[in-house]
């Protein structure tokens, strides 16, 4: 991966199709640095780097190998079950319109955190029925994303009130996402400490806390306005500890046990 300084914008996937790119700076001279920088890469050899300058006219500029994200969604998609799956991408990762295209011809469906990356999924060719949103801030304008079809994961108890407040007495479906007191974090080893991407347990800021399941507050709102849950989703981070994502896809089908209308578990780690 080549970084590249402010005014480049890159949208190309190394491969069949060629390198764009849109600049607002000075062309550069590919350096002996670029190029010890491209001898590390796990796809881009220095050799590489010097046949791809020319072509794209400027650096520095990203570069993506087709192979290696081709290689990454087959093998999730490849994951084994029983019931069906569908495979989300957390667009946060790398919002590039060529890798959302890329991953929408495999069949690969949206995980977006905010309205803008959901605008930028339907520029990339995603309906909204193909997108999932869980965002800490919902947006005031959800409301017409919802009626085209997108779907919704209220992540605290008042996402969910202005939800239901929304589609009072319509039987509107709605996921809801749950923190569900442990995760998994890539800096630390605890389950329920503080870590960056850790985003379960209490110090996490993420879903509705597990509590507010089991004394009857999520039940109180979904009753009151009328409203249906298709969805549980949970979250361990990015730590993708085996056992603790285990664990939580167990209390997942617990907590999916609480409502006779749940269809789908959404599992994110």
């Amino acid at each position: 991966l080549l970084r590249p300084s402010n005014g480049f914008q890159f949208d190309s996937i190394v491969g069949s199709s060629p390198l764009q790119f849109r600049s607002t700076s000075r062309p550069r001279r590919i350096t002996s640095t670029t190029k010890m920088e491209a001898a590390k890469s796990r796809f881009l050899t220095a050799e590489q780097l010097d046949a791809l300058a020319p072509s794209v006219g400027r650096t520095p500029f990203f570069a993506y190998s087709r192979e290696g994200l081709t290689s990454s969604a087959d093998s999730a998609l490849s994951f084994p079950n029983a019931y069906g799956l569908t495979v989300r991408y957390a667009m946060k990762a790398s919002p590039t319109l060529s890798i959302l295209k890329l991953f929408r011809s495999k069949g690969i469906k949206i995980d977006a955190s905010s309205v803008f990356e959901v605008e930028r999924a339907l520029r990339a060719g995603y309906d909204y029925s193909d997108i999932s949103l869980s965002t800490q801030e919902l947006s005031s304008e959800f409301i017409p994303y919802v009626e085209k079809g997108l779907k919704l994961n209220c992540c605290s108890l008042n996402q969910l009130r202005s939800f239901g407040s929304a589609f009072k007495g319509t039987g509107k479906k709605c996921g809801i996402r749950i923190n569900p007191g442990v995760g998994s974090g890539g800096f630390s080893s605890s389950t329920t400490g503080f870590s960056k991407t850790n985003v379960g347990g209490p110090t996490s800021s993420f879903g509705i806390w597990v509590g507010s399941f089991t004394d009857g507050s999520i039940q109180n709102i979904v009753e009151e306005y009328g409203i249906k849950v298709e969805r549980i989703h949970t979250h361990i981070g990015s730590g993708s500890d085996p056992e603790v994502w285990k664990s939580v896809a167990k209390k997942s089908l617990e907590f999916a046990e609480y409502f006779d209308s749940v269809e789908t578990l959404n599992l994110g780690g």
